[in-house]
């Protein structure tokens, strides 16, 4: 857990009339509150790398594709990019294997019911229970092929942010995607 101030920028691929509507003032962004989001409830954000948040906008939004950029505050972090942030969520796994009676959920290639309700889990609890809600979870996410034959780096790797609390989001403003056009293609 992360308890000093720190800004990160964060990006969000979305369609543009909704980036539109947002960097307006009419609307807000919405939490994702889907049981297999890995980082459970928040709204998502790729850490410095506006480029992988178009890739995802113009795959979900090809005809009007859109990235809204934000300067995060990350406040009260469940931050897995820490080592020590990974035992609060054993305990939570170990706690839910022994109290649920039903079968846990299991996490797919594209699904992470498990990861999302741990991590729910850990983080309502720590709200409720112990009056520490959680602004915001980050984690490394390793995605995608080789580099290179023999590696280790994936092309598609990344860092993701759940913003938890819309009071972490410091600033919002657009993205000029266009220098981002057919440069996968």
């Amino acid at each position: 857990m992360s308890h000093r101030l720190e800004f990160v920028y964060g990006y969000h691929g979305c369609c543009k009339s909704v980036a539109d509507s947002i960097l307006s003032g009419s609307d807000v962004l919405l939490s994702s509150e889907n049981d297999y989001d890995w980082l459970g409830t928040g709204i998502y954000f790729w850490e410095e790398a506006p480029a992988r948040a178009y890739e995802w906008a113009k795959k979900m939004h090809p005809n009007e594709p859109a990235v809204i950029g934000a300067k995060i505050r990350l406040g009260r972090c469940l931050n897995l990019l820490d080592v020590t942030a990974y035992k609060s969520l054993r305990d939570t796994y170990n706690i839910l294997k022994e109290n649920v009676s039903c079968q846990l959920p299991r996490n797919g290639k594209l699904c992470h019911r498990l990861d999302c309700l741990v991590i729910n889990t850990a983080t309502n609890f720590a709200e409720k229970e112990l009056g520490l809600p959680y602004d915001t979870v980050r984690c490394p996410f390793p995605e995608g092929e080789p580099v290179f034959p023999g590696s280790t780096i994936l092309d598609r790797s990344h860092i993701q942010i759940a913003v938890r609390n819309q009071t972490a989001l410091a600033e919002l403003f657009a993205v000029d995607v266009a220098s981002f056009e057919g440069r996968w293609e």
